[in-house]
């Protein structure tokens, strides 16, 4: 817990309390092991990285000059592989999922060992190029071999005809070129045939690398043809492809995607939602048990069957029981009659199973948990005890943390120097994994309120109070907000909510905190879904202490002022109490919120926010049948709109005229008395004619652009505390069967969480096909 000496003392004496609870907390089952895995994984990839330069090296060397030439080649190409530009290549190789997998796969399986191994046997052996070929042959028994024929099938490549290789261009003439001794250290691999007109160490590095790029693209084009199903739905519909830009020369493959696609359509026009890779993972297994089975057989029937499967009668949502329950009684019996269940079971195993790989491969999850909303954050300037106000103008939007090195006694980095592999943090959540880190989810719920306040107001404050020095800064870099603080007690311990974290042990309280528990000193496992923390957070979303003059207090706080905000809590009052006694004396007056849109308070696995608007369906019985207007529809029948808008007016918490209880029914029934509708279409102005402070804005037009471009423009009307809804789907882009709209909650990662009044679904782009998307339309609160 963070105490300050002063505003302008970098080095506070803070005491990070861990929660008292910690052993007791579980983790987040499937996060947890997925990103210990990519932990793994990214380790492997880079020590894969350091065993291929030397034997790319020795390659190199061998083809200069024989044995002896490989035995330098191979020493040159190790302390490559270990040099800053090795390393740095390990680390951006392990940053891709595809080639960290891929490396990751041949470091573990032991494939790089062999061919380490031949490299032993090639540098070992006497004279200028006798051990070549037996060298050759050993590691075509090993690793690279199996590479070899993994990648292609076909082709010895590591013992090719005998025959005299011809050497590029630029390595220049073997007969006409004079050596010069002594001018370069590696000359020595050229045996005294060979002069180059460039450096032999680029050419070392640039074939080492070379051979690392096609290690990673020959492994990676292996694992995606396993996977050309799963890319090609995803791609067509819309869905996740992990970055890679698909495409297929098959037509019959194409012509598959496509009838994929008017299904999925199909279904979503009736309210139902599912993930076309489940359709790729029958297929897949299907042509596994049969290679007859093609994807001209997957007719649109047969798909229909399929993704009718996936849902028990009645009901509109995904069900994985009901699905994998029918695939094994229905789905798989009647490509493979009158084989026993346990056959059948084990097909259904191998969909589930490639789903989950195809998604792991992508590095997708199952929802994202690091978006919880974003504020606009209006700044008058800041209040210290020490200075007074200090006027600082600026609004800030979709603001993000830089976590920053932790120097002096509190760490062994320098101050001014991000942390490696740590990426920007969405505000709002960097204050929840302060409050999970400093004062933990044992304490009382108001309790951890004022925490999450006060720590977003001293982080706020903070590089004010610091002048900017020694790393610290909220400003703007190229269109982007970032706010750096240091990683440590120095500033506030941050406890990645998402991914756990581990301290360095590198200076005072355990030094520098980092993401993830790889570090040697663990401090917390990922915080699980459903912990009342990520409910807390969105509660107090954009709220800061702020004095007379509405400027944001900073906020000092100790273990001392923590266990006053445990012990205020404990005897019954409120968070903003709590603050307001504790910080009364500094001059705090009130607890100003700033304009936010909350999402979802529940984290991974989330249903969008939590309240029970979230929930609403236009066919729910108790209001499906109140007809939008005279035009004789329903809301069950054509009223996905005003359900999405009603949802929104109550997210927003403003007053309505209602009689009874505000739901998608009373809403239709006041508009209707107000001339709400034009036939069944929602007259986007009367809304405020039931709630009056909730007003319509306008609309954004993006049908025929970018998903970025679609991307962009919704995100930039979140971060102005717009209320959003977006149509989906329509008539009008070619579709013949109607229109859709949902309600928009946060941002999340490169997606939106939405509330979709016609399914369970919560991730925007994930559920429907971003090309599809045609219109936005918004409202404010006033």
């Amino acid at each position: 817990m963070p105490v300050m000496k002063n505003d302008n003392d970098l080095h506070g004496n803070r005491v990070v309390r861990s929660d008292d609870n910690n052993s007791n907390q579980s983790t987040a089952g499937t996060e947890q092991y997925r990103a210990s895995r990519k932990e793994q994984e990214k380790e492997s990839a880079k020590q894969a990285v350091q065993k291929s330069g030397k034997t790319a090296g020795a390659a190199v060397g061998a083809y200069l000059g024989g044995s002896a030439g490989a035995k330098i080649g191979a020493e040159v190409g190790d302390r490559i592989a270990k040099s800053k530009i090795g390393k740095r290549v390990g680390d951006n190789l392990s940053k891709n999922p595809l080639a960290r997998k891929a490396l990751a796969k041949a470091n573990d399986s032991g494939a790089l060992d062999k061919a380490n191994k031949a490299t032993d046997v090639l540098t070992s052996l006497p004279g200028e190029g006798g051990g070549a070929g037996e060298a050759a042959n050993t590691a075509k028994t090993g690793a690279a071999g199996e590479a070899a024929n993994a990648s292609n099938g076909t082709g010895d490549t590591l013992n090719p005809p005998k025959k005299t290789p011809s050497k590029p261009d630029f390595l220049g003439e073997d007969d006409n070129q004079e050596e010069k001794p002594g001018s370069s250290i590696f000359e020595g691999i050229i045996s005294g045939k060979l002069a180059v007109k460039i450096s032999i160490a680029t050419f070392v590095i640039g074939i080492f690398l070379l051979i690392l790029f096609f290690i990673g693209i020959a492994q990676s084009a292996g694992v995606i043809s396993s996977y050309d199903a799963a890319f090609g739905v995803s791609s067509t519909t819309g869905g996740e492809t992990g970055g890679v830009d698909y495409s297929t020369s098959d037509p019959e493959a194409q012509a598959f995607f496509d009838r994929v696609n008017e299904v999925k359509q199909s279904f979503q026009s009736q309210g139902k939602s599912f993930d076309a890779v489940y359709v790729a993972g029958v297929y897949a297994v299907l042509n596994q048990e049969d290679n007859g089975i093609t994807y001209d057989d997957m007719t649109t029937s047969a798909i229909t069957d399929i993704v009718n499967a996936m849902f028990y009668e009645g009901y509109n949502s995904f069900s994985e029981d009901t699905f994998r329950e029918n695939l094994i009684s229905n789905i798989f019996p009647s490509y493979f009659p009158g084989k026993k269940k346990s056959y059948y079971e084990s097909l259904a195993e191998q969909v589930f199973s490639y789903y989950e790989q195809y998604r792991d491969l992508i590095g997708a999850t199952a929802s994202n948990c690091g978006s919880i909303g974003s504020c606009v954050y209006e700044i008058k300037g800041f209040y210290y005890a020490n200075r007074g106000n200090v006027a600082v103008n600026m609004t800030v939007t979709d603001l993000k943390v830089r976590l920053m090195q932790c120097g002096g006694s509190f760490g062994s980095g320098d101050w001014n120097t991000p942390l490696e592999d740590e990426e920007l943090i969405p505000f709002e959540q960097y204050i929840l994994g302060v409050a999970y880190q400093e004062i933990g989810p044992s304490s009382p719920d108001e309790a951890i309120k004022a925490q999450m306040v006060a720590a977003r107001s001293f982080a706020l404050a903070r590089p004010t109070a610091m002048n900017n020095a020694n790393g610290k800064k909220l400003e703007e870099e190229n269109g982007q907000w970032i706010l750096q603080l240091s990683s440590c007690v120095a500033d506030q311990v941050f406890c990645n909510p998402n991914l756990g974290c581990s301290a360095a042990n590198d200076g005072e309280q355990y030094g520098t905190v980092h993401s993830g528990t790889s570090y040697p000193i663990k401090l917390k496992d990922p915080l699980p879904a459903d912990s009342k923390l990520r409910t807390l957070a969105n509660d107090t979303m954009g709220e800061v202490v702020v004095n007379e003059q509405g400027y944001i207090m900073s906020t000092n706080y100790a273990s001392k002022i923590q266990h006053q905000f445990i012990d205020l809590a404990n005897s019954g009052l409120s968070y903003k109490q709590i603050l307001l006694q504790v910080y009364g004396g500094q001059g705090a007056t009130d607890i100003d919120e700033m304009s936010c849109n909350k999402g979802s308070g529940s984290g991974c696995n989330s249903t969008g926010s939590t309240g029970p608007y979230s929930g609403w369906k236009q066919a729910d019985p108790a209001w499906g049948n109140v007809p939008l207007g005279y035009s004789g529809d329903t809301i069950a029948g054509a009223g996905c709109l005003v359900t999405s808008v009603a949802m929104l007016i109550a997210k927003s918490g403003v007053d309505v005229n209602v009689e009874g209880e505000f739901n998608p029914g009373t809403f239709v029934q006041a508009l209707n008395q107000v001339g709400g509708f034009s036939g069944a279409a929602l007259i986007w102005g009367s809304v405020s004619r039931v709630a009056p402070n909730f007003q319509y804005v306008g609309k954004a037009y993006v049908s025929g652009q970018s998903r970025q471009q679609k991307y962009d423009t919704l995100k930039n009307l979140l971060d102005q505390g717009y209320y959003v809804t977006a149509e989906v789907f329509s008539g009008n882009s070619g579709l013949t069967y109607g229109t859709h709209w949902v309600a928009i909650d946060a941002v999340s990662g490169d997606d939106f969480l939405m509330m979709d009044p016609g399914s369970q679904a919560t991730v925007l782009w994930q559920e429907y096909n971003w090309a599809n998307t045609s219109e936005f339309a918004y409202y404010k609160v006033v």
